[in-house]
């Protein structure tokens, strides 16, 4: 199992590296939408982790995902 983080800050992507866990950035809500749906597809991802502007972008998404599965988990955190 594995977790990952979209986010719109190149610095995150590094942070997270170093803790082993992958990262994708992106630029623009649409990115957003695609690399969310993309991630949740991946069968040996456990936690999912946005940053706040992510959230924002993508908020019907997150929150229908949230309502209809359990894994993987979502978390925001800021950024």
């Amino acid at each position: 199992m594995k977790a990952k983080i979209l986010t719109n800050d190149p610095s995150l992507i590094v942070m997270f590296r170093l803790g082993s866990i992958e990262g994708n950035l992106v630029t623009n809500p649409d990115e957003a939408e695609n690399t969310f749906k993309a991630s949740l597809r991946e069968d040996d991802l456990a936690v999912l982790i946005l940053t706040t502007t992510i959230n924002t972008w993508i908020e019907e998404e997150v929150k229908a995902h949230r309502e209809s599965e359990n894994a993987p988990l979502i978390v925001v955190i800021d950024g």
